[in-house]
């Protein structure tokens, strides 16, 4: 069979004599044609108006609103501020906004990692601040604060139904102020003097064992403006303690400055190396290499990371993977391979934009993929679990978004529950009940916003223990 399709052969036909009548009629039809097509020709060409100056488009746009447009729900509303987050808001970039100056300094005080505060992250819930995360070194740590506790009140301050810039505003101050919060852990009520500091909180470090295997182990939280020479240093420690085993946690870390990324790159890198490449507008990839030779070599190198891990933080663990034969353990990363820079405004906003693209040394850009980890390994997620208040009484038969979050709280704390759909079952009444018991609540088997609380902070409690990190303990078995 044939694989295309022959074209028909054409046979030349006998040629038939055509009187003077029918060649007239022909010549008349032809010219009515032309007449025709040309009459419509110059009728579209009359109407149809092309305008290739958006430019003027959006003056237009914005002269006739702005004159004519009419505030119906009159409301406070600045025309200006609301065409320029139009203008953000349509390059669909989530990496792109505006801020006022305000936001521009909480942003780049979280970045940056440099605070002057107790040393803690927090969510908010009903009650108040949830305590997330403790630093190292902190004075959170030395007060005894732990995991799990709800910060109820900070000095005068309530911090039911705060939102959690003005919790920040009320619990951090000056450096070497005190603060007086009062905690709720469990039942108990608590009252905890803190002395706020600077901190640096963007990496951690010290040297550990998995069996006979020492390792050093350093955790960035972001990467701030002193984030590569903490990590030097630590680099420096494990050099003289003689560690051949080097373990970077780059899981939940967001990223940061780019230069930063790079001073990290450079530690690992020599000067003839391409440590990163970048794409701007118009321009073609631009390979950037190591700024100098010294370098620090490790036997073995690890990676952790997760659906978090993004940016700077996927620049570094990239380039460790490609180049240094580092091995990530845990999932894929975000896909971010994109950098963000700032413009101050005339009004004192900061407008942050996306101008360049970044890939890792092979020219391989992750931007919407990720990393692949070379040894998969999942944790407990905690995603599609909901903090908000539980108002009233969620009780037997009834269904419910936060009856599902409770359910998968449940089975993740060991109390078996027979489904996790939010349907509330009769097995999700004797588990809760068993969960009532052993944290002193009232036993009812009936969810509220006391049972929520107890139960996000023994979720965190549990998150935060090495002995229910899965990825962790992948690590430790390799290293063993």
């Amino acid at each position: 069979m044939d694989d295309f399709i022959r074209p028909k052969k054409i046979i030349p036909q006998p040629k038939k004599k055509k009187n003077r009548k029918e060649f007239l009629l022909i010549i008349l039809i032809i010219i009515c044609l032309g007449i025709g097509y040309f009459a419509g020709y110059m009728s579209k060409k009359t109407t149809v108006v092309e305008n290739n100056n958006n430019e003027d488009v959006v003056s237009e746009v914005y002269e006739t609103l702005r004159d004519h447009w009419v505030n119906a729900n009159d409301q406070d509303f600045d025309f200006n501020t609301a065409i320029i987050s139009g203008m953000v808001d349509g390059l669909d970039d989530p990496h792109s906004e505006l801020f006022n100056s305000k936001e521009a300094n909480s942003f780049n005080e979280s970045v940056a990692g440099n605070i002057q505060g107790i040393g803690v992250g927090y969510s908010p819930v009903a009650k108040g601040a949830m305590i997330t995360k403790i630093y190292d070194d902190s004075p959170a740590l030395e007060a005894g604060l732990k995991v799990g506790d709800i910060i109820v009140k900070a000095g005068d301050h309530e911090l039911s139904g705060v939102d959690s810039d003005q919790i920040k505003e009320y619990v951090r101050g000056e450096e070497g102020t005190t603060i007086t919060l009062t905690i709720l852990r469990g039942r108990e009520t608590l009252q905890k003097d803190v002395e706020r500091r600077s901190l640096d909180t963007s990496a951690s470090y010290e040297i550990r064992k998995a069996g006979n295997t020492t390792f050093g182990y350093i955790e960035l939280t972001t990467f701030g403006v002193e984030t590569a020479k903490e990590v030097e240093k630590a680099l420096q420690q494990f050099q003289q303690e003689n560690v051949t085993v080097l373990v970077l946690d780059l899981r939940d870390n967001g990223g940061g400055y780019l230069t930063a990324a790079e001073g990290i790159l450079d530690l690992f890198f020599t000067s003839d190396e391409v440590i990163y490449q970048m794409q701007q507008k118009n321009d073609a990839a631009k390979k950037f290499y190591a700024a100098s030779d010294t370098s620090y070599t490790f036997d073995t190198g690890y990676i952790l990371v997760n659906g978090n891990t993004a940016s700077a933080s996927e620049m570094t663990a990239g380039a460790l993977q490609s180049e240094k034969g580092f091995k990530l353990i845990g999932e894929q990363t975000y896909g971010k391979g994109t950098a963000q820079t700032q413009k101050t405004l005339s009004d004192g906003s900061v407008l942050k934009y996306t101008y360049a693209k970044w890939m890792i040394p092979n020219g391989t850009c992750i931007d919407g993929t990720g990393l692949e980890p070379d040894i998969k390994v999942e944790n407990v997620s905690i995603d599609d679990i909901s903090t908000a208040e539980v108002e009233g009484t969620l009780k037997a038969d009834c269904v419910s978004d936060k009856v599902k979050s409770m359910q998968k709280m449940l089975n993740i704390l060991g109390y078996h529950v027979d489904r996790e759909d939010g349907y509330f079952s009769q097995a999700t009444c004797e588990a809760l009940k068993s969960f009532e018991s052993d944290n002193y609540l009232e036993v009812n088997g009936e969810y509220d916003e006391n049972d929520k609380l107890m139960l996000v902070a023994r979720i965190l409690i549990y998150l935060n223990n090495h002995e229910n990190d899965k990825q962790y303990d992948k690590l430790i078995e390799i290293l063993k």
